[in-house]
């Protein structure tokens, strides 16, 4: 399965349907911001960011140049509200023997090629790209990862909510962190 799974990500969906400028601006915004508080490692305000309901999932990948696909279950995270916090959780106590690893690590997060599709009333499918950076301290050269990400978000009373995500990262083979994940 290539990284071009709209049809997966976005059943029935015609990716030409517009919105208006107005809702695409904010869902923009709303991503931006997201990567800000992300990137600042400000998890308290990025959990009230994610709908009760939500899910997250973040498909396998497999190395093609030895003709594997990934099969469409096998996921490397498939995690709901509760789950998401509590990986989280264990990052902010640092009682998570990976969590110490992100003592001196500097994430920025680049969202591009944004589209916006309406499915439901008061949701939106929305496609972007995400370039990674991730710089270790001590180390003089930044690991890249490359995404693509598939949200349904849901306007609330303020802003959005994130419904759903799927991160379809596009390294075979890379070793999945907690910073790839949200």
């Amino acid at each position: 399965m290539s990284t071009n799974s709209t049809s997966a990500a976005f059943p029935n969906t015609d990716l030409s349907l517009a919105v208006t400028a107005g809702v695409y601006h904010d869902i923009q915004h709303f991503l931006f911001r997201e990567a800000l508080l992300l990137d600042h490692r400000r998890f308290d305000e990025w959990i009230a960011l994610l709908s009760n309901d939500v899910v997250f999932r973040m498909p396998a990948r497999f190395a093609r140049e030895i003709g594997m696909e990934f099969p469409a279950d096998v996921d490397c995270f498939h995690d709901d509200r509760r789950a998401i916090a509590a990986r989280i959780k264990r990052l902010q106590e640092r009682t998570d023997p990976q969590a110490e690893q992100h003592l001196g690590i500097q994430t920025r997060r680049f969202i591009a090629n944004v589209i916006v599709c309406p499915c439901d009333r008061d949701e939106y499918n929305v496609l972007s790209y995400v370039l990674l950076s991730v710089c270790r301290s001590g180390e003089a050269q930044n690991t890249v990862f490359s995404a693509e990400r598939y949200d349904r978000l849901r306007r609330s009373s303020r802003s959005f909510k994130i419904v759903r995500r799927e991160i379809v990262v596009d390294q075979r083979n890379a070793k999945v962190d907690i910073d790839m994940y949200l």
